[in-house]
């Protein structure tokens, strides 16, 4: 049996490798989860853009993180 640990990526180099990118956002850890909360205008270019998602997978990957949330805000 083997135990995995999760430990949780860097989530200010994230932040600025996606900046880096057009991508600005806050990014929060939830052990290998980097959630990434954006404007409105942010989370659609991602909705509609496969490459730029796997670009921010590949980012978060290399600080550590093994997946990528986008938040969905909604006003109402």
């Amino acid at each position: 049996m083997s135990v995995r640990r999760e430990k949780p990526g860097s989530q200010p180099v994230l932040e600025g490798a996606l900046a880096e990118r057009g991508l600005v956002c806050r990014v929060e850890a939830r052990a290998g989860l980097a959630v990434l909360i954006a404007d409105e205008a942010t989370v659609a270019r991602l909705g509609s853009d496969a490459e730029l998602r796997r670009a921010a997978l590949a980012l978060a990957r290399e600080q550590g993180f093994t997946h990528v949330a986008i938040e969905l805000r909604s006003d109402s």
